[in-house]
């Protein structure tokens, strides 16, 4: 079953231009992990801090493999602490379809 993460986080201000950057290093690299249909982790407030996730994965054991690489694990080591929020949860796509335009 095909699934999404989707939510937010927030980043101290101070840090979000190295997020970012840390973000445009491995993302390239995660678009190309076995399961993986699509990854973004977007800046949206910059003054807050605030990041806009949205992934989609073939399955949750293809999102838990990726949790456990050692990018992913020294990412989150790196920037975890640097975090003051996060509401980032996990979604089953029951019924994918087009959008009815």
């Amino acid at each position: 079953m095909m699934i999404f993460v989707a939510g937010s986080m927030s980043v101290q201000p101070a840090h979000i231009d190295e997020f970012e950057a840390a973000v445009a290093a491995m993302v390239d690299g995660v678009r190309e992990e076995d399961g993986c249909i699509h990854y973004s982790l977007l800046v949206e407030n910059r003054a807050a801090g605030l990041v806009n996730v949205l992934e989609m994965w073939e399955s949750e054991e293809k999102l838990k493999t990726h949790l456990q690489t050692a990018g992913t694990q020294a990412f989150f080591g790196r920037f975890g602490p640097l975090m003051t929020g996060m509401n980032v949860q996990v979604y089953d796509a029951l019924n994918p379809r087009g959008v009815p335009l």
